[in-house]
């Protein structure tokens, strides 16, 4: 894939209305806290229709109302034009020009945004690797993110119905409903988790240089099945008005050798721990879409050894398009650019 060209009206600090993108790398250079990031996170936004991190409000320029990010995307099947409308609280997404869900763009865009802060991965909370996997889910399976929105839609009304002790039957429509959409979504990471443990396996290897072997295990309700679990957390439930079971309480486990990485790893460990990881979903999509999706590396400076950096300098070598951050460029780089307070100029 060939992220072709990105306009944005009032997305944060960038001032620059419209770019055009070669193949190849193009460096983003700039110091710290000029606007790098905005860029890529502005070209995610445009290629998945999703946010890497933070609200909608905090992406407006302060003052703002509303903004826009838009982005021509060449892929297998053509060009295609996707569309982002941004105001507090929403998001208007148009491919093509036609009304559009993140799974919309899914099956035709992909892009993979590999940033310092996925350190978060692994020593962040249970909610972080969950939303990594729910992410990854959602554009390798158009059903996963129907299924996941009605879950938690579900998990809200049975909630709802523990904290009542006068809706006994509505208690019992939603806890049917909670098991067959849990136990789907349950069995649906299980699938991926295998994929994604061969893949950072891999990655891992090649990234660290030694025989470790990384595993990526999901963590759930021990032993039980669902239905056993939610069982013998019955009377708890009802004490603490929650669901206390299911796919929204589970964890994605890392371990070296059977040892855990967030316990028990090293700062370097982690932090290629975490690469592994989006050289996983990097390959995944790559496979799902027949082509590599669109690369964006933050920061590729960023407290990394010769190892790390080696290996994303070659990885953004061997892709189709990459585009690169840094306080400095990358060797081989075939396009520069100059980001200074939210302008974006080309280096001859």
């Amino acid at each position: 894939m060939l992220l072709r060209s990105l306009s944005q009206l009032n997305f944060r600090n960038l001032r620059t209305s419209r770019l055009i993108f070669a193949e190849g790398v193009t460096a983003i250079v700039a110091p710290n806290a000029t606007g790098k990031s905005n860029l890529l996170d502005a070209a995610y936004l445009g290629c998945t229709g999703a946010l890497p991190a933070g609200t909608i409000t905090a992406s407006l320029r302060r003052g703002e109302n509303e903004g826009f990010v838009g982005v021509e995307l060449e892929h297998a099947e053509g060009v295609s034009t996707i569309h982002i409308g941004l105001a507090p609280g929403r998001k208007l997404l148009r491919l093509d020009g036609q009304a559009a869900r993140t799974a919309d763009i899914a099956r035709v865009a992909a892009a993979v945004l590999i940033t310092p802060a996925d350190t978060e991965l692994i020593h962040g909370s249970p909610a972080r690797r969950r939303a990594y996997l729910d992410a990854l889910l959602s554009k390798l399976s158009p059903r996963y993110g129907l299924v996941f929105r009605e879950y938690n839609r579900v998990v809200e009304q049975r909630n709802a119905a523990l904290k009542s002790f006068s809706a006994a039957a509505l208690l019992e429509v939603w806890t049917e409903q909670f098991l067959k959409l849990g136990s789907e979504i349950h069995q649906l990471r299980r699938r991926v988790i295998r994929r994604v443990q061969e893949l950072a396996a891999e990655a891992y290897r090649s990234v660290a240089n030694d025989d470790k072997l990384l595993g990526v295990k999901l963590h759930s309700h021990e032993e039980a099945t669902l239905s056993e679990a939610l069982e013998n957390s019955r009377q708890e439930e009802r004490n603490r008005g929650a669901t206390l079971v299911g796919p929204h309480r589970e964890d994605v486990l890392l371990d070296l050798d059977g040892n855990s990485v967030q316990v028990y790893g090293s700062r370097g460990e982690a932090r290629t721990a975490a690469l592994a990881l989006r050289i996983a979903e990097y390959r995944l999509l790559e496979n799902k879409h027949h082509e590599p999706p669109v690369l964006l590396l933050d920061d590729f400076t960023a407290e990394l050894d010769a190892s790390r950096r080696d290996f994303l300098l070659r990885l953004t070598q061997e892709a189709p398009q990459a585009l690169v951050s840094g306080t400095e460029a990358p060797p081989k780089a075939t396009t520069r650019l100059r980001i200074i307070d939210g302008v974006v100029s080309r280096e001859s």
